[in-house]
């Protein structure tokens, strides 16, 4: 029966994601525009007094430089991923409008660029904007930006130091990173702080605008389209805090011997009571209970066919004494039941298992026990987190499956205003142009009822594609960094290869019993089935002694056609 439920599942699930992909086939295939939309034409736009206005009107080079850092203790080149400065081809807002790309699939890239003029955050802040556009669909990779601590020297890579690494990134589910990087006054070293609750940004192919601002108050604004989606405090919303707790356990101090932390112990005056019997069974006859009107004992519950007719090739010599087999007595049908009736069994009333003494306050209880407090040794107060190290430059350090993820328009500075100018004047009229063109390529179909189960499917495939880009991913890093390595690093990824297996174990399993129940069901039935019943009170040896017999006879039958038929 289980097996049955599981191919109608399965079936049911075929037939339902062959209507739902297909329906989305029929969705998502471009329609000729209804309507023509005016492309603006590309022209420079001036920011003036910025550390970096990076809009690609050249070529990449000299500015932009390609990380040619090496694999440790190899001399081949640890990024591979392929760069261009090119014309965006997927819903192009602006004609004539480059932008950095990624060219690569299944690579690692490394590029940075020089700012024009350092920018030390203490001062005014920090101020990030840059768009970016994936065109292509992105199921695993990144797309966030390091401005990179000054000095910098040597190949960029992923060990060269950062002031702050923002941007979005998708590899299952999407988040945008924000972290930053603190000196601690007493050890001298850089902690990084990540962002708690980071917001979700967006995965479709439209440029999308990412602003952060660090002000001196250290605060801090995360921004997608013009849109505030966060705001908070360096000082609280991140993780680690940045400053330590003023005390912290000793670890010199430990538990004394003697110290008495059970709160509760057993009363070692009180006594068994007297009618407390340990022995009482749980369960007990019913004596109040009757035998059923109906119940006939002397009828037992299997009974000889009488339809049954010995066959006629049967040899007793041969094949023994044949007998009929046994079926259901027709007389147990109507009645309560048949056999010799038992008086059923009830809960004991006088049970109360293995005495124990009642647990009392411990006169000798002292507490839980805690280390003692000290003044922590590595304590520092830093009110002034804004005041973050110098920058050097900007670069994408990244990993990703799909090639076309591109940056544009990218602005580092401290001024908010020049920021929003930006957005106004170069970021929207390039997204209200994809828009536009967007919706004469595809027009909105007309929405249709969708039933629980379409909704159930869809989560389904959405979640089979995040673990399909986990898988891919995590076989990625395989291939570049060895399996060890991978499994350190993407724990995810290996835990999505463990769900994929599964899932393919057990689809073959479901498959296997597809084909299994359809030869079932074009097979014709097996010669002189034995009739069974789960009558109550059944005897298990005559249950027994009867199929064994049924399967000796039919054993016996086989033998014989074959011994003639030779």
């Amino acid at each position: 029966m289980t097996q049955k439920y599981s191919v109608l599942l399965l079936a049911t699930l075929v037939l339902q994601a062959r209507g739902v992909f297909s329906d989305e086939s029929a969705e998502a295939s471009p329609a000729e525009p209804q309507h023509s939309v005016q492309v603006p034409q590309f022209a420079p736009y001036a920011v003036p007094e910025a550390a970096l206005w990076e809009q690609f009107v050249g070529t990449m080079e000299p500015l932009w430089k390609r990380s040619r850092a090496s694999k440790q203790d190899q001399n081949e080149d640890r990024y591979d991923g392929e760069w261009a400065v090119e014309e965006v081809v997927e819903l192009a807002g602006v004609a004539g409008d480059k932008a950095l790309v990624v060219k690569s699939e299944a690579r690692h890239h490394a590029i940075s660029a020089r700012l024009d003029k350092p920018l030390d955050p203490a001062q005014n802040g920090v101020v990030l904007q840059y768009e970016v556009k994936l065109q292509n669909t992105l199921n695993c990779g990144g797309a966030y930006a390091k401005l990179l601590t000054s000095p910098m020297t040597g190949e960029f890579s992923d060990s060269t130091p950062y002031t702050i690494m923002f941007g979005p990134d998708k590899c299952g589910e999407s988040k945008l990173h924000m972290i930053y990087r603190h000196l601690n006054p007493v050890t001298g070293n850089y902690t990084e702080h990540h962002l708690q609750k980071a917001p979700v940004p967006p995965t479709d192919s439209l440029t999308h605008l990412y602003t952060l601002v660090i002000g001196t108050n250290n605060s801090f604004v995360i921004s997608i389209d013009g849109v505030e989606k966060k705001t908070g405090s360096l000082l609280e919303d991140f993780e680690p805090p940045v400053n330590p707790a003023r005390e912290i356990d000793d670890p010199r101090d430990s538990k004394p011997v003697d110290w008495v932390d059970d709160e509760q112990v057993p009363d070692s005056s009180a006594t068994k009571p007297e009618d407390w019997d340990e022995d009482a069974p749980a369960m007990v006859l019913d004596e109040d209970a009757a035998k059923p009107e109906k119940w006939l004992e002397d009828e037992p519950l299997m009974v000889k066919d009488p339809a049954a007719v010995k066959p006629e090739d049967w040899d007793d010599d041969e094949d023994g004494d044949w007998a009929p087999p046994m079926v259901a007595n027709p007389r147990c049908a109507d009645a309560d039941g048949c056999g010799p009736w038992k008086r059923p069994l009830k809960r004991n009333a006088d049970y109360k298992g293995p005495w124990s003494p009642p647990l009392i306050d411990n006169p000798a209880y002292k507490g839980k026990w805690a280390p003692r407090r000290i003044a922590n040794p590595g304590y520092f107060e830093d009110l002034a987190v804004y005041k973050l190290a110098k920058i050097d430059a900007i670069g994408f350090e990244l990993w990703t499956m799909q090639s076309g993820i591109t940056f544009d328009n990218i602005y580092v500075g401290d001024n908010v205003e020049t920021a929003e100018r930006i957005a106004k004047n170069v970021w929207k009229p390039k997204h209200d142009t994809e828009v536009a063109l967007r919706e004469a390529r595809n027009p909105r179909p007309v929405e249709k009822t969708k039933s629980k189960l379409d909704g159930v499917l869809e989560l389904f495939k959405v979640r089979v594609g995040d673990i399909s880009a986990s898988v891919a991913d995590f076989y990625g890093r395989v291939r570049h960094e060895g399996i060890v390595e991978a499994v350190r690093q993407d724990r995810s990824g290996a835990i999505a290869v463990v769900m994929a297996v599964g899932g393919l174990v057990w689809l073959a399993w479901n498959l296997v019993a597809l084909v299994r129940f359809v030869v079932g069901l074009a097979s014709p039935a097996p010669p002189a089935p034995v009739a069974a019943t789960n009558a109550p009170n059944a005897s298990p040896d005559a249950t027994a002694s009867t199929s064994a017999r049924t399967s000796a006879s039919y054993s016996a039958a086989v033998k014989r056609k074959t011994k003639k038929s030779s």
